[in-house]
């Protein structure tokens, strides 16, 4: 075999493994987001809620979360939302245990939907505000949603992760 053909077999070889790596990536991602968590809502709850500064937040009613998100707390198997007392504010901190995978999508747009609102409201003039919300974190994984925007959005998003 010549060498020009040597470095064509070695070259379709490693095209190969690549792709079969990337393959298994995908796959290990896809079935990590579809893992669905025995937690309860109540125990979900509770966990993140020990350790969320709700200072500048207080909780929502069901109307509210309809009229913030666009979601019906009906439709799900949990909802929790704790929303700035004041709009001069952007912490926020979303809950929502799904009843099937099917609604992730509905509610991760309906999340996104929320956080441009409240960017757009604070572009200009709230720059710690929009901070906030840019290094907000959204998890969509299996059964749960989750959205926090506040001044340690990591501490609650471990908390949320544990629980998981």
């Amino acid at each position: 075999m010549d060498t020009a053909l040597e470095g064509r077999a070695t070259a379709t070889g490693a095209f190969k493994w690549a792709v079969a790596v990337l393959a298994i990536i995908v796959i290990a991602l896809s079935s990590a987001k579809s893992k669905l968590s025995s937690t309860t809502f109540e125990a979900m709850c509770d966990a993140v809620m020990a350790v969320t500064d709700t200072s500048e937040m207080q909780e929502a009613d069901s109307q509210m979360i309809r009229r913030l998100y666009g979601i019906d707390p009906n439709d799900y198997d949990g909802a929790m939302l704790y929303y700035p007392v004041t709009n001069m504010h952007a912490a926020e901190l979303l809950i929502v245990k799904l009843k099937d995978e099917d609604q992730q999508d509905g509610v991760e747009q309906a999340i996104s939907d929320r956080k441009n609102t409240l960017l757009k409201s604070f572009q200009g003039y709230g720059a710690e505000q929009t901070a906030m919300l840019e290094n907000s974190i959204t998890d969509i994984r299996g059964n749960y949603a989750f959205f926090c925007s506040a001044k340690d959005p990591e501490k609650v998003h471990d908390a949320f992760s544990e629980a998981y």
